[in-house]
Parts: C-alpha cells; structure tokens; sequence
C-alpha cells in the first residue's frame, strides 16, 4: 500500500487521478436556502408593489389573491383536473419525443449516410414553431388529446435529436477504438462506451426538450383542447377572473420548476462520475 501511494506521488501530474469530491450536504442546504430566499424575495416584492397601488391589482393580483384562488381551485378539484390533464399530454407526448428524437440522433450520430438524408429535414422543420402548426394540427386531429400530443412531440423531438446527435458524433473515437482492442462486442460498445459517454450531453437536452414541450402543451390547450391549465387560463379570460389566470400561470410555472428539478437531480446522480457534476 505504502508503495503504490509512493508511485502514484510520483508520477507526472497528467497522470494521477484528480481524488473525486463528494458534494457537501451543507453546500445542498446553501443552495436550496438560496433558492428559497430568491423566490420569497420575488413574492415580497410583487406584494409589495400591488399593495403600494404601483402595479394595478385588477390586471396583476397580488401574490395572496393568487394563493386564494389557487386554494379555492384545489378545494373544489378543478385545479387537479386540470393539471393531470396537461401532466397526461406532456408525457405521452414527451416520451415520443425521446424514443423518435434519439433515435434518429443515434442514427444520424453513427452513420453519416443517415445524416445525410435525414439532418437537410430536421433543420428544415426545426425553426417552424409548435404555434405555426395549430391549424393543421386541428385539421389532422381535431380538437382533443390527440392535437395536444402532437404539438408536444414537435416541440420536444428536435431538442432531444440535437442533444442526442450533438453527443454521438462529439465521442471521442479513441475510447471506442480503445474498446475494440479489448474486445469489446458491438452490443457493449453501445451499453458500455457509446451510452454512457453521452450522457452528459442528452440529459441537458431531455430536460430542455420537457421545459419546451411544457410550453406546447399549454399553447394547445389554449385553442385545441376543453381540459387542462392552458384551457383554464383561457376560460377564465372570458370570465374576467384575473385571480384565477394567474393562478393558472403560478401552477405552470411551479410544475415546470419542479419537472426541471426533478430531472436535473436524476441528470446529476446518473452523470455522478462526470467532472461538471462534482462540485
């Protein structure tokens, strides 16, 4: 033992092993406490400024107007319908895009005869945004889950494609020839080397794709749909029930947050052994 820790303080610097550093449950408690200072401080502020008459409480309720109807909503069930609804859509929705965009990035990444034919599409289709799909999108599938499933899948699928593209053809070739020379099959060339080396890339762009999808899917519900928080937004509009639209826009936000987080916990326990991810 004592000779082994001789040879690796002596070895060149390039070659020994940075000592891995675990992060600190007190650095995790200063950053949540952070978090949770900065959002008060924005509730604080937007409360304060509705209660001086500087921001007009009619065209933006204070934060205490908006929990109350968000409570009334909770206790009559209609927020929970309407948020399962959109919770329903994003992930059928989300999980199409994740099989069909990294496949096609795993594809496009491995073969660039693949790429060749398929990226000229993809780019072409990429910059046409989810709300320019709408009326064909009502014309395919009418007015249902089925239109809000699309348009969350277009606004999913290029994200996790270019994520998924992006980190094939950036892997290193040295790991994979280095793989081969151990005889490595080409099942575990994919499981062992391919997957995990892109990793680190993909997960950033799945969490980007949800964040956009959750995007689409309340643009849709504000036209095509008679169910879910876009729908609610829209309804109360027509009502003049100001507490409950930025109620509405509250719980958007809130979920996306927390879908954010979520994913972001579960990128960084899976990327543990990357060097972004040990601080």
């Amino acid at each position: 033992m004592e000779a082994n820790t001789k040879a690796h303080a002596a070895a060149p610097p390039f070659m020994q092993r940075a000592p891995r550093r675990a992060v600190s449950p007190r650095i995790l408690t200063d950053r949540s406490f952070r978090a949770a200072m900065g959002l008060t401080a924005f509730f604080a502020v937007w409360q304060a400024l509705t209660s001086l008459g500087v921001i007009d409480a009619f065209l933006l309720p204070s934060p205490i107007a908006v929990a109350g109807a968000l409570w009334d909503m909770a206790l009559d069930g209609s927020l929970w319908v309407h948020l399962g609804a959109s919770l329903q859509r994003v992930a059928v929705g989300f999980a199409l895009a994740c099989v069909v965009g990294m496949a096609l990035g795993l594809m496009c990444g491995w073969w660039r005869g693949v790429a060749d034919f398929v990226r000229p599409v993809v780019e072409a289709l990429r910059p046409i945004p989810p709300l320019a799909w709408i009326p064909i999108t009502i014309l395919w599938f009418g007015l249902g889950d089925a239109a809000s499933y699309f348009l969350v899948f277009l606004g999913a699928v290029f994200p996790a494609f270019v994520a998924t593209y992006t980190a094939v053809r950036g892997l290193d070739r040295n790991q994979m020839n280095a793989a081969l020379c151990l005889g490595a099959t080409p099942w575990q060339l994919f499981t062992d080397v391919l997957i995990p080396a892109s990793l680190p890339i993909i997960l950033p762009g799945l969490r980007i794709a949800l964040g956009v999808g959750w995007m689409c899917v309340v643009t849709a519900e504000l036209i095509a749909a008679q169910t879910g928080l876009g729908y609610l937004i829209q309804q109360s509009r027509m009502l003049f029930q100001i507490n409950n639209v930025v109620a509405g826009m509250v719980a958007i936000g809130l979920v996306g947050f927390a879908m954010s987080a979520v994913l972001e916990r579960i990128e960084r326990r899976v990327n543990a052994w990357a060097p972004s991810e040990r601080n």
